[in-house]
């Protein structure tokens, strides 16, 4: 049976709408399944996650196969087209006819993979699956070139960009950090991302009609995350009952030894970074047909050289001659063809580690590179600044445990400092993580599922039913939804504990050290 209270759209001719052939795909739908968040309901641990999608569809007349030339959408069923899936709320009791509802995407991503599943007993079924925005962003390898005193926001937007993430479809917050040198060097962009959001102690998740959003570190202090916003209980009546409750092992999440790494970077004289070794006037050298044009990449440093250089401040444009030769012969004993070489290096690709050199040999006359070296300033750094915090009463209950992964951009001493303290205080005793099933085809349960989000604020009351002894307030950190084809909706959250921003100074209403301490 289709699923009467979601839509499925795709624009399979990439026109930007949903409004042509098999485009709105809402009365095929089987099942769906879909997911966004972190990977694990920590804000510390917790990695921003590319959501996925993944729904069966009626495919009985082969519309939806990809390989089927005869088909209206024949060329179209392709990676990359976006996808919008929306839930009904509907108001009464959920199967009562008509329906009183408003729309509203509750997943928004790309296509991934297009999948004919049918069966021997007649079944034609197509699967579809996708990804979100921060799967695209993944998708890309990106680098960008060296900035300085570059804030967290800022910086988070350039990896966008070099990603060709829209402009529209991004929400970044004002970032509390400040880089002191900042580059990425050919990285998954997703990776990148994760680097600064790390660094800033903040936190990336996809919404629902597909933004990519940048929390600062200190959203979490402000409204309205400062508020619950509903109560999900096991007491008998209550408004909205969970269907489920796990409370994880939280001894795996206990760090009472935290160190951040500070590094100092000098930027070195003007110097040949790269050489082309073939192009060393021997019969290696590469040849180049008149008009044709090579084009090489210089990369420094070398990960298999010992140095202590780690990037380059800036690449200089190749020069005829001093860093181009061509010459008629392949060891360079023949006619010097130079002057009829033109070199051309876009700014976009003199970025990072890399510098991207177009070699044109403009003459009619075959030639040889006979050298070519790329020039520049590079970065060096020293042995890095470890500032360190730890809990003796921790380790003495729980033994030595370390957090593995420090932030790579903390830019001074006195904000690592500040980083391991501030985490400490909150990782080195057990915390709260739970996980927690609403069914949202329930009355009681579908208006709270229709506007619960991630980052939303709730109140967990499990002490009675359940006998956990919780009743306090936690983060939404994740959403899993699964909805079969009889229209049982399950949705399941993990949540992290809201009592670890207590006890720190808001200004203007607390008191520094009358039971608080400063955050970060």
């Amino acid at each position: 049976m289709a699923l009467g209270k979601y839509n499925l759209f795709v624009d399979w001719n990439n026109d930007g709408d949903f409004a042509d052939t098999g485009e709105d795909m809402s009365s095929l739908l089987l099942s769906v399944e879909w997911e966004r968040g972190r990977d694990f309901a920590s804000q510390l641990t917790g990695r921003s996650i590319a959501g996925y999608f993944v729904a069966r569809i009626k495919n009985l007349d082969g519309l939806y196969t990809p390989s089927n030339a005869s088909g209206s959408l024949s060329g179209n069923l392709k990676p990359n087209r976006k996808v919008m899936f929306e839930w009904l709320q509907t108001t009464g009791f959920s199967y009562s006819f008509p329906f009183t509802f408003t729309g509203g995407p509750a997943w928004t991503g790309f296509v991934d993979s297009i999948t004919p599943a049918p069966d021997v007993i007649g079944n034609k079924e197509m699967i579809l699956r996708a990804i979100g925005p921060l799967g695209m962003v993944n998708a890309e390898d990106v680098r960008v070139g060296m900035n300085t005193s570059v804030r967290s926001d800022v910086a988070f937007g350039k990896v966008l960009d070099a990603a060709g993430w829209p402009t529209d479809d991004r929400e970044l917050d004002t970032g509390n950090t400040t880089f002191g040198r900042w580059w990425v060097n050919l990285k998954a962009g997703l990776e990148a991302l994760r680097e600064i959001e790390a660094s800033e102690g903040g936190f990336i998740y996809e919404t629902r009609d597909g933004k990519i959003v940048f929390q600062e570190r200190q959203a979490r202090f402000k409204a309205p995350h400062t508020s619950s916003t509903g109560t999900w209980s096991d007491a008998s009546g209550a408004a909205t009952p969970y269907q489920a409750i796990t409370a994880e092992d939280p001894l795996p999440q206990i760090f009472n030894v935290l160190e951040a790494e500070v590094r100092n970077y000098t930027v070195g004289s003007l110097a040949v970074l790269w050489t082309l070794p073939e192009a060393s006037g021997t019969s290696n050298s590469p040849s180049i047909a008149g008009g044709q044009t090579l084009v090489f990449t210089a990369r420094f440093p070398n990960p298999q050289s010992a140095t202590n250089a780690v990037a380059v401040n800036e690449w200089t444009t190749p020069v005829a001659t001093t860093d181009v030769l061509l010459n008629a012969a392949a060891d360079g004993t023949g006619t010097n063809l130079t002057s009829s070489l033109s070199i051309s290096v876009d700014a976009a690709d003199k970025l990072g580690q890399t510098m991207k050199i177009s070699v044109t040999n403009d003459g009619a006359t075959d030639a040889f590179v006979t050298k070519l070296q790329a020039r520049g300033t590079p970065i060096t750094t020293s042995d890095p600044v470890i500032m360190s915090a730890e809990d003796a009463t921790s380790i003495t209950a729980f033994g030595r445990q370390r957090y593995p992964n420090p932030a790579p951009w903390i830019p001074t001493t006195s904000e690592a400092q500040n980083w391991a303290d501030f985490n400490l205080g909150i990782y080195k005793d057990p915390l709260r993580i739970l996980t927690v099933t609403l069914l949202a085809h329930r009355d009681d349960c579908q208006d709270e599922v229709f506007r619960a989000d991630i980052g939303d604020r709730v109140t967990i009351v499990a002490n009675n039913d359940t006998a956990l002894g919780i009743n306090e307030d936690f983060f939404i950190e994740r959403e899993m939804h699964r909805i079969d084809g009889h229209g049982f909706h399950t949705a399941t959250y993990t949540l992290s504990p809201a009592s670890i921003l207590g006890g720190f100074w808001v200004l203007g209403t607390s008191k520094l050290g009358v039971a608080t301490r400063l955050a970060y």
